[in-house]
């Protein structure tokens, strides 16, 4: 390693380390101040970096490089920032989902694909554009998430809020990422500037994705069999008015 790569190496260790503690921080005085659950806390606290991040992630690919376009430039103060901003949330959400409330496999590699692939980008110090793209892509959907659970935990799973924000979650989750998470593979496979191995992350973040696509669908196909399908109660109904009918039966033999 060179003294760039260590320096770079004690920078993320460092401010991972201080911006996980913030996160941490964060999330006891909330919980502490009003009296929240523990889940309840976390999640307002995953809402709000999803739309930092999202802020963060739009300024950086108005100001460039596109990464669609320009893979593997250099990276930007920015870029650097926003990274590691995230970095210290996914490191704190990861020991809490650990600690607290253990989640499916899936995610936790989610979590630490994330935390290793902004940490080496930041270090090799190019690609930061892709890093952005992809972070983006992944928190754009976040504050929808959070949303859904809330009015779940509120009883309003039945309401037309509720629905709306539903679909418009599937909708933008298989959007981002399908169609752009394709396009962004594609660019940086196809990129000359780009490292090895920031295209096999690309790749094993692509996979993640393509996982919790496979669960968002079956949901919403789920979603769609229930709702076609009578209930118990309608379909007794339907029977008894049948069998009130005025009409005769057919007989079994016709």
């Amino acid at each position: 390693m060179g003294v760039s790569t260590l320096t770079a190496l004690f920078y993320v260790i460092t401010s991972t380390s201080v911006l996980t503690t913030l996160w941490y921080s964060l999330y006891v005085v909330l919980k502490r101040r009003y009296h929240l659950e523990g889940e309840y806390t976390t999640r307002i606290i995953a809402a709000f970096h999803g739309a930092l991040c999202v802020v963060l992630a739009a300024i950086c690919l108005a100001n460039g490089p596109n990464p669609l376009y320009n893979p593997g430039e250099p990276n930007t103060t920015l870029q650097i920032i926003t990274m590691q901003i995230s970095v210290g949330y996914f490191v704190y959400d990861f020991v809490w989902c650990i600690i607290y409330q253990p989640e499916p496999k899936i995610m936790l590699v989610h979590h630490l694909a994330s935390i290793f692939a902004m940490s080496y980008i930041i270090i090799f110090g190019s690609s930061g554009a892709e890093a952005i793209g992809g972070l983006c892509s992944m928190e754009v959907t976040n504050p929808l998430l959070q949303a859904r659970w809330f009015l779940r935990f509120y009883n309003k799973k039945d309401s037309f809020l509720f629905w709306t924000v539903e679909y418009l979650f599937f909708g933008l989750f298989l959007s981002v990422r399908l169609v752009y998470g394709s396009y962004l593979l594609h660019a940086v496979l196809m990129s000359g500037k780009t490292n090895v191995i920031v295209k096999l992350i690309t790749i094993s973040l692509f996979l993640i994705s393509l996982a919790f696509v496979q669960n968002i669908i079956s949901i919403v196909v789920f979603r769609i069999r229930r709702k076609n399908k009578p209930s118990p109660a309608v379909a007794s109904s339907a029977l008894l008015r049948r069998d009130s009918s005025p009409y005769p039966r057919p007989s079994a033999s016709l």
